[in-house]
């Protein structure tokens, strides 16, 4: 039995990810989303939990690299609320999301949460440091 905020959970993480089919959406990016929407950090059991119940209801695909993709139904799924903020989205996906059940086989590897954690927390400088140097 999942706890009361899975389905939540789920619903953010369905919501944070792309909506195409095509390109994946990374962990690193997945947190940065999570955060805006439930100004929260997931911890990796979170999402953990939450894309293995999307991939077993064959709303997402995770890949070896745990890049997070969208199947046609989570697509579907994810373009149905219209007029929604993306604040309001996982609300208006969780009305729609089918009865979900953790995937115990889905495992995040500790090392992949901890780079996308760390890389979130203190994103490199978009510029060299010695032109950014020339600002301050």
């Amino acid at each position: 039995m999942a706890f009361p905020s899975f389905q939540d959970d789920a619903a953010i993480l369905l919501a944070a990810i792309g909506s195409s089919q095509r390109s994946s959406t990374s962990v690193r990016s997945v947190l940065g989303t999570w955060d805006m929407i439930n100004v929260d950090v997931p911890s990796r059991q979170m999402i953990e939990s939450a894309a293995g119940a999307l991939q077993r209801a064959g709303l997402v695909v995770i890949d070896d690299e745990w890049g997070l993709r969208p199947t046609a139904e989570g697509v579907r799924l994810r373009r149905t609320p219209r007029g929604v903020s993306m604040r309001g989205l996982p609300t208006a996906i969780g009305k729609l999301l089918p009865p979900l059940t953790p995937d115990p086989s889905v495992v995040m590897p500790q090392e992949i949460y901890d780079v996308a954690l760390e890389d979130y927390l203190h994103p490199k400088p978009l510029l060299p440091r010695w032109l950014t140097g020339l600002f301050r």
